[in-house]
């Protein structure tokens, strides 16, 4: 994900040193009157095991150790791709399956679609409490990324 904002830029920095996610940051530069200017956009390459791991522990999932992790990653879903296969769906559209939810989570981050992701809630019956995202739509950001992967 590209960022250019510069709040966010800052966040990515603060998400790379802290060793949540890689990502290259253009580095500041000397404006020729001994002063440097910030960095004014930041590559997000991917979020690292310990970023999966603290994102875990914030959904109250600390139990998913690393192996597990890996093993459910080998058959993970990238956000773009689900993006593709979504692209014609009906919208409003619901998702109950996790990895199908991580993606929404990544494309809502990157303003590719707009949704509301729910916390974990316990069923009626019992069992393990289950998070749900509603996709409302594709935003033309994300159309727009559709376009340029089409072409490629």
């Amino acid at each position: 994900m590209h960022v250019t904002d510069a709040p966010d830029v800052r966040r990515v920095s603060v998400l790379k040193a802290t060793g949540l996610i890689e990502a290259s940051i253009d580095p500041a530069y000397d404006t020729g009157h001994g002063s440097y200017r910030l960095a004014q956009a930041a590559l997000v390459v991917c979020i690292t095991e310990e970023g999966h791991a603290e994102i875990d522990r914030l959904r109250g999932r600390d139990g998913i150790d690393a192996s597990s992790r890996k093993a459910s990653k080998a058959k993970n879903l990238e956000p773009l791709d689900y993006l593709r296969g979504i692209e014609r769906s009906s919208f409003p559209l619901r998702v109950e399956d996790r990895q199908e939810i991580g993606c929404v989570e990544a494309l809502k981050q990157a303003g590719f679609v707009d949704a509301a992701i729910s916390p974990a809630l316990a069923r009626k019956g019992g069992g393990e409490p289950q998070e749900l995202a509603v996709i409302r739509r594709i935003t033309p950001f994300g159309r727009a990324q559709l376009a340029r992967g089409a072409t490629r």
